[in-house]
């Protein structure tokens, strides 16, 4: 396979998660400036048998898979991956007509980086998220919490030979839907490894509201936020839970009479991880 390459010979992969395509006409909404025979892409398209997706592209490369989850999605790519530094995508986003050279440089400039997070703007023009307001080295676990996974690049051999992956109990389709950037980077971090947040937008994606009062009130976010709380701090986790709960009662996000049926979500989404964690 043949690499185009940009600055400095470093080869940049583009690792797509996807479900259920047939046909690669949707890489032409996420690659409106681009000749995509000029890049380098490696999509995962998650599916049933009998329904492959297929490339007539040499710089195209494609897996069908038949397994669920998108953590899984997204390993299988590393796993397979052959860039240098690559980027993880989704299928509902659009990339800015310099990307590649966004990413690249920056590699180059920060070259004891092993990932590098970028910004995602919005299609109407409104902020996606609270973002830091210069670029800087990302230290804290604090600082990676609210990290998209489009968001982010990394060097294939830094994460390869530190066997960092994504928690298959966490993300779309799995156990707990959310969380899994999170994990990954803070795997990263606890490895060694540098992690640099560039304040530069290089994707486009609908505005979401996954961070909104009414959704961090969800049984889905209690859920997530329950398993990583005793993923992190074991049997501690129960004392963060009941603040958190606290926490919406007093936002009124919750009422009280939610209150102990929101805790009992997260009492049992701890039983669940543990369970999981156990069985693996």
């Amino acid at each position: 396979m043949i690499f185009s390459t940009l600055n400095n010979d470093i080869k940049l992969e583009i690792l797509v998660s996807t479900m259920n395509k047939t046909s690669l006409s949707f890489l032409e909404s996420m690659f409106p400036y681009h000749k995509l025979e000029n890049l380098n892409i490696l999509i995962i398209n998650q599916t049933d048998i009998g329904n492959k997706l297929v490339s007539s592209y040499n710089n195209i490369r494609i897996i069908n898979s038949y397994i669920k989850g998108l953590s899984k999605s997204r390993n299988l790519a590393i796993e397979n991956a052959i860039g240098d530094v690559c980027l993880i995508a989704d299928d509902d986003v659009e990339y800015s007509s310099n990307f590649e050279n966004i990413i690249v440089s920056a590699f180059e400039k920060l070259q004891e980086a092993s990932i590098i997070r970028f910004r995602i703007d919005t299609f109407s023009g409104e902020v996606y998220k609270t973002y830091p307001k210069t670029s800087k080295r990302l230290f804290k676990k604090k600082e990676i919490e609210n990290t998209s996974s489009i968001e982010i690049a990394f060097k294939r051999k830094d994460i390869i030979e530190n066997k960092i992956t994504f928690n298959t109990f966490f993300g779309l389709g799995s156990s707990f839907p959310s969380g899994e950037e999170y994990l990954f980077l803070k795997d990263t971090l606890r490895k060694g490894l540098q992690i640099y947040f560039q304040n530069t937008v290089i994707v486009k994606h609908k505005l979401e509201s996954s961070t909104s009062n009414s959704n961090i009130a969800s049984n889905d976010f209690i859920k997530t936020q329950a398993a990583l709380y005793y993923h992190n701090y074991k049997e501690l986790s129960y004392l963060y839970l009941f603040k958190f709960i606290i926490f919406l009662l007093r936002k009124q996000l919750i009422s009280i009479n939610d209150f102990i049926r929101k805790y009992n979500v997260g009492i049992s989404a701890i039983k669940a991880y543990k369970k999981l964690r156990n069985a693996k």
